[in-house]
């Protein structure tokens, strides 16, 4: 599951609760009323397929993406050395290893960056006596090593909750994507409030933006109806 699966997936838990608090609201559309009323079914069946327990998948994201890039930003320490002694012994082996680019780990997908660099602090026990006259002692390395560490332990601890399959013949990826079909569904319909209750409709907006970039937390009760403008 991709960022955007995850941010979804957060928006819709908020949007569930944004329903139930405005029922009545929504109900001065008959149309929006029905679709709002096929969100949380669909609902249901997704987090019956990922689990019931509650989840933060977006604190999660933040998470893993703190971890790679801590990770990114330590590992030309490791690097450097490696290629240096790779060089003076002529371990051409090592040397393949060893030189890779900035540019090329940041291209890495998750469970290749996990791999790599577990590979490369492998090399580094190897040549761990060689590696403290570059000033990487043991406890410098344990330190980088915990950044390889934080950042293996994110790697699927969010995607495995989309990508597990649910009890029937459609995976979690699938409820997923029908339940924001009705939730596009359920967009058009409330486009009336912008004129009927702009605080609801203000309201919904906010929970429809859960994450992403300046989104807003969770949406409650709405406040009433404006009232319309005089003609």
């Amino acid at each position: 599951m991709d960022a955007r699966e995850d941010n979804q997936y957060a928006m819709t838990t908020v949007l569930v609760k944004f329903i139930a608090d405005n029922t009545a609201a929504i109900g001065a559309s008959a149309v929006a009323a029905a679709e709002a009323a096929d969100v949380a079914p669909a609902y249901q069946r997704l987090t019956a397929a990922v689990g019931t327990a509650p989840l933060s998948t977006l604190a999660t994201t933040r998470q893993a993406t703190d971890a790679r890039l801590d990770l990114l930003a330590g590992l030309p320490a490791l690097l450097g050395p490696l290629r240096s002694i790779a060089t003076k012994t002529n371990d051409t082996a090592l040397l393949a290893r060893a030189t890779l680019s900035s540019s090329q780990l940041r291209k890495m997908k998750p469970e290749e960056l996990r791999d790599v660099s577990k590979s490369l602090f492998d090399d580094a026990d190897g040549h761990a006596a060689a590696l403290v006259p570059y000033a990487l002692t043991a406890a410098v390395l344990a330190n980088l090593r915990q950044l390889q560490t934080a950042f293996a332990a994110t790697v699927r601890g969010t995607s495995v909750l989309i990508d597990q399959r649910s009890g029937g013949n459609q995976s979690a990826t699938d409820l997923l994507r029908e339940l924001m079909q009705q939730v596009y569904e359920l967009d058009k319909p409330m486009d009336v409030f912008r004129f009927l209750n702009k605080p609801l409709y203000r309201a919904y907006k906010k929970a429809r933006r859960v994450g992403k970039v300046g989104g807003g937390g969770s949406a409650g009760p709405a406040a009433g109806p404006a009232t319309p403008p005089k003609a």
